[in-house]
């Protein structure tokens, strides 16, 4: 069974609240993968192909995600890249976002071929990059995160390998609720899970802070409700 262990906000925001997405406009990569914009391509992972939304639309920790490799993205790995990356993907936002919560990631889950997920791996996010990120290729391109303008967010992370099924629950949640203001999101693949020709994830997520508003109320709500069952 896959454990995913969620942030303080992440365990404790669902329960009071469903989340609200955001969407991201556009997405681009050190690779296309197996099509520049059809069925492998790292377009796949930000338009929720391959997921089924179990629990509902608005509880993205209860999706799965299936196993067809036309629903995933693995590109091809770089070589001799800056910071010994095999891999990068920068999410555009569209507009600036001051309230980001959680990011969700679903890993590669093709059939037997789990090893090209994503493994090790840092985030960083910006506002106004120094250096665009490089349009989606066909040719493998590197792209520096110490380029300007990008901050990374804590220590090098690790996302789950995919249990190479139909139904691959949540590999990870990881906390972006530090961030002020961003309207990129970076990730620098590390690692794979084995295998070395192609690095990717399936799907990525996400999240809203509830406004600190709706929280109280609701759980005001919730406090009511528990001493009505205690006066009962």
């Amino acid at each position: 069974m896959k454990t995913v262990i969620l942030s303080t906000l992440a365990a404790t925001a669902p329960l009071l609240t469903a989340a609200t997405l955001i969407d991201p406009s556009a997405i681009t990569g050190h690779h296309q993968g197996d099509s520049l914009s059809g069925s492998g391509s790292i377009l796949t992972t930000t338009n929720k192909a391959g997921i089924t939304q179990t629990g509902g639309a608005d509880s993205p920790v209860t999706w799965t995600h299936n196993s067809a490799w036309q629903n995933d993205w693995q590109g091809n790995q770089l070589s001799g890249a800056t910071n010994s990356k095999l891999g990068w993907a920068v999410i555009d936002f569209g507009s600036t976002q001051t309230q980001l919560g959680e990011m969700l990631l679903w890993n590669v889950n093709e059939g037997s071929h789990s090893g090209r997920g994503m493994n090790a791996f840092n985030i960083y996010f910006a506002t106004s990059p120094s250096v665009s990120a490089p349009a989606i290729s066909a040719t493998p391109t590197d792209y520096d995160f110490s380029s300007g303008g990008w901050t990374q967010l804590g220590a090098t992370r690790n996302l789950t390998r995919a249990d190479e099924s139909g139904v691959n629950a949540l590999d990870g949640s990881f906390d972006l609720s530090s961030i002020a203001s961003a309207q990129y999101i970076g990730i620098e693949i590390l690692s794979t899970h084995g295998e070395n020709d192609r690095a990717g994830f399936a799907e990525v997520v996400f999240t809203a802070v509830p406004e600190p508003s709706s929280i109280s109320l609701l759980g005001l709500g919730s406090l009511t409700l528990l001493l009505r069952r205690k006066r009962r």
